[in-house]
C-alpha cells in the first residue's frame, strides 16, 4: 500500500516531495552560484594563461559528461534519493577541497570530484521533479522548479564575492578563496536536509528490468534532438555566467555583480509565467520568439559600456533563456515513458554538459583574439543554430507523442 501511495501521481503541484525537491535544487545552486562566477577569477590568482582558465572553468561540465554513462542507468536502477543525498555529501566535499587547498593540481583534482558531483545532480533534481508533478501541469511546474535556481544565481553571486572581498580585504587573497569555498561547501551540506525528507524512491526488480541493460540508460534517442538545442541554448549562457565579472572590469563597468541580481530576478519571474502559457499555448509559441529575444540579448550585453545597458541585456537574457528551458525540457521529459524520464533527464544533460564546456571555452578563445565585447556577441550565433534545429525537431516531438498517446 506505501508502495502504490508513493508512485501515485500527485494531484497539486505544491506537494510535499516536490517542495522537497525545490529546496535541496535551491541549496545546491546556492553553493554552486557563488563560487562558479569566481571560478575564472581564482584560477587567474592562481597564475592560469586565459586559454587554460576557460579550460579550467569548463571542465567541470566535461567531466560531468564523461559520467554520463554511469549516472544515468545509476538513476534509473537505484532509489534516486539516496543518490541526492550522496551527491550532495560529494559536493560538499569537493568545495571543501578548494577551501584547504590552493594550487593548480588540486584545484584540478576537486574539479574533477566536482565534475563527477555534477552529472548526478542536475538529472536527479528535474527526474525527481517530474516524478512529483501532475502530468498536466509539467512544464508549470517545471517553471516553478526553475525559481529556486534562480533566486540562487540571483543572490549567490554577490555572496561569493561579498565573501571574497571580505575576506580579503580582512586577511589577503588567499584567505578570501577560502571563506567563499567553505560557503558553497555548507550550502551543499544544507541542500543534504530536505533529501532526507524526501519520500524513498524503491526499485522493484521489475522496474530494473523494465530499465534493461544499463547501456540502454545512457541516453534516449527520442529526447536526444532536443537535447542538442538545448546545447546550444546554454553556450551563450556558459559565456554569461564565466565572463560577466571579468567583462565588467575591461569595460570600467562597476557593480556589475547587479547583472546576477536582475538576470535571476527576471528568471524567478518569467520561469513560472512561461512555464503555465507553455501548458496552455503549446511549446511551439513559446520557444522561437524567446530564442530570438536570448540572441539580441547578447548583443546588447557585448555592445555595453555603462551600467544600464548591462542591466537591460540581463531582462532581455532572462527571458529569452527562462522561457526556452522549462520548454525544451518539457518537451524531453514528454518524449520519453514515465520508467524512463531518470534516461530522458540524462540526456538532457548531456546536452547541457556540453554546451557548458564549450560556452567558456570556446569564449575564451575567441577572447585571446579580440576582446570581451565579440565573444558576448559572437555567442548570438549558437541560438540562430538553436533556432534552425529547433524546426527540424518539432515534426519528430509530435509524431512522438502520437505513439505514446
Amino acid at each position: 500500500m506505501e508502495r502504490k501511495n508513493i508512485s501515485a501521481e500527485p494531484v497539486k503541484i505544491l506537494n510535499r516531495n516536490f517542495i522537497c525537491v525545490i529546496i535541496s535544487n535551491f541549496m545546491q545552486n546556492m553553493g554552486h552560484s557563488s563560487v562558479n562566477p569566481l571560478v575564472a577569477t581564482y584560477t587567474k590568482y592562481l597564475g592560469t594563461s586565459v586559454q587554460l582558465t576557460g579550460l579550467l572553468a569548463g571542465m567541470f561540465f566535461a567531466v560531468s559528461l564523461m559520467m554520463r554513462p554511469f549516472s544515468g542507468p545509476a538513476i534509473t536502477k537505484y532509489d534516486k534519493r539516496k543518490l541526492l543525498i550522496f551527491v550532495f555529501i560529494v559536493g560538499a566535499a569537493a568545495n571543501l577541497g578548494y577551501a584547504l587547498f590552493h594550487s593548480v593540481s588540486m584545484f584540478i583534482l576537486f574539479r574533477f570530484l566536482s565534475g563527477v558531483q555534477y552529472s548526478f545532480i542536475g538529472s536527479l533534481n528535474i527526474t525527481l521533479a517530474g516524478d512529483h508533478l501532475p502530468k498536466a501541469k509539467l512544464a508549470s511546474g517545471l517553471g516553478i522548479y526553475g525559481v529556486g535556481s534562480a533566486i540562487a544565481n540571483a543572490v549567490a553571486p554577490s555572496i561569493g564575492e561579498m565573501i571574497l572581498r571580505i575576506g580579503t580585504n580582512l586577511w589577503g587573497d588567499r584567505a578570501g578563496f577560502t571563506a567563499m569555498f567553505l560557503f558553497g561547501s555548507l550550502c551543499f551540506a544544507f541542500a543534504t536536509i530536505p533529501a532526507i525528507i524526501l519520500a524513498p524512491d524503491p526499485k522493484t526488480k521489475e522496474d530494473i528490468a523494465k530499465a534493461g541493460v544499463w547501456y540502454k540508460s545512457i541516453f534516449s534517442k527520442h529526447t536526444f534532438p532536443p537535447a542538442m538545442v538545448i546545447l546550444m541554448l546554454m553556450i551563450p549562457y556558459a559565456i554569461i555566467n564565466t565572463y560577466i565579472f571579468e567583462f565588467g572590469k575591461e569595460q570600467g563597468i562597476t557593480n556589475i555583480s547587479l547583472f546576477y541580481l536582475v538576470f535571476a530576478v527576471m528568471l524567478a519571474v518569467s520561469r513560472p509565467i512561461s512555464g503555465f502559457l507553455t501548458d496552455k499555448l503549446g511549446i511551439k509559441k513559446i520557444i522561437f520568439p524567446a530564442l530570438v529575444v536570448f540572441a539580441v540579448a547578447m548583443f546588447v550585453i557585448g555592445s555595453s559600456a555603462v551600467l544600464w545597458v548591462v542591466l537591460l541585456g540581463a531582462v532581455l537574457a532572462a527571458i529569452g533563456f527562462g522561457s526556452s528551458q522549462p520548454a525544451l525540457q518539457a518537451m524531453c521529459i514528454q518524449m520519453e515513458t514515465k520508467q524512463r524520464r531518470g534516461v530522458a533527464s540524462n540526456t538532457i544533460y548531456i546536452g547541457v554538459d556540453i554546451g557548458l564546456f564549450l560556452g567558456p571555452y570556446l569564449g575564451g578563445f575567441v577572447y585571446a583574439g579580440t576582446s570581451y565585447p565579440i565573444m558576448f556577441m559572437t555567442g548570438a550565433l549558437p541560438l540562430v543554430l538553436a533556432i534552425v534545429g529547433l524546426a527540424l525537431v518539432f515534426p519528430l516531438y509530435y509524431r512522438r507523442l502520437k505513439e505514446l498517446s
